[in-house]
């Protein structure tokens, strides 16, 4: 359900020439026919987040056949024309160096490239923001850099919703409670769904979801008798926060409004919200 406002509404693309427009009307479908309720405050918050999910699904595809190697920390390497590599095999973006032009390095050399997934998942969010943002603020929000695992730049606004339907472009993790011991990287994938029953993670490329059991299951010790299994935890790009930096001109879609229902009101508690 798509709430704008005080009203449910449920839109669609007007225009069948808009770019990517099978895709974006997919994710406005999965949005709409949601039990969840997303909350706008505007159309442009509504855009905003339709395109940041097509962009984090073309960051996925891009990634995937950009030749990124799937490595763990310890053996973790870096194009140090645009990176340092630190000691926890993180890679911190060199004081002369424009976090745009890093970004896209990461995706134009992927062969220059391996981590874990975590922290591809993070690299993929920073690229679907900056093809949304003006590339003076892209930069200036992201100056000094980190690329390790989940910490991330504080000015990179997450929310994180469980027991949601999922959607395009949301971020979902596979947990493997038996994990081999000596293959702690396979303790579990972090994935981006695409849509269709399919999953981008790091290491496993795009894979449906028995397919990616099957890939942790084998990666359990000798024995074991829990299966790995999908989490109901959600990682979301925050939309109301980051889409106060996007460039209008980059999110215009020519999104149309059905009413549905006028002047709800609204009762959040955590992380569910209802209406009456």
């Amino acid at each position: 359900m798509i709430v704008i406002g005080r009203s449910v509404v449920h839109p669609y693309l007007a225009n069948e020439a808009e770019p990517f427009f099978e895709t974006k009307q997919q994710i406005l479908t999965s949005l709409a026919g949601s039990q969840e309720v997303h909350t706008y405050e505007s159309i442009d918050q509504l855009s905003f987040d339709l395109n940041v999910r097509l962009q984090l699904l073309l960051a996925c595809i891009s990634l995937f056949s950009g030749g990124m190697q799937f490595r763990t920390f310890e053996t973790s390497i870096c194009n140090e024309a645009y990176w340092t590599r630190a000691k926890n095999g993180g890679f911190q973006l060199k004081k002369d160096m424009l976090p745009s032009f890093a970004i896209r390095d990461i995706f134009n050399n992927g062969s220059k490239y391996g981590t874990e997934c975590a922290t591809a998942m993070i690299i993929i969010m920073y690229k679907a923001l900056l093809e949304l943002y003006n590339e003076d603020t892209f930069n200036r929000m992201f100056a000094g850099l980190l690329l390790y695992t989940w910490d991330y730049d504080k000015d990179l606004r997450l929310v994180i919703r469980t027991d949601a339907d999922i959607v395009q472009g949301d971020l979902a993790y596979f947990k493997n409670p038996h994990v081999n011991p000596d293959m702690m990287h396979w303790q579990g994938e972090n994935t981006i769904y695409l849509g269709d029953g399919m999953y981008y993670g790091h290491g496993v490329g795009v894979r449906t979801y028995d397919q990616i059991i099957f890939h942790l299951n084998e990666r359990r010790f000798p024995g074991a008798f829990l299966s790995a299994y999908l989490t109901d935890m959600l990682t979301r790009i925050d939309v109301r926060a980051m889409s106060r930096f996007a460039d209008k001109n980059k999110i215009a879609t020519n999104i149309q409004l059905i009413p549905i229902r006028e002047n709800i009101v609204m009762a959040t508690v955590g992380s569910t919200t209802t209406i009456h």
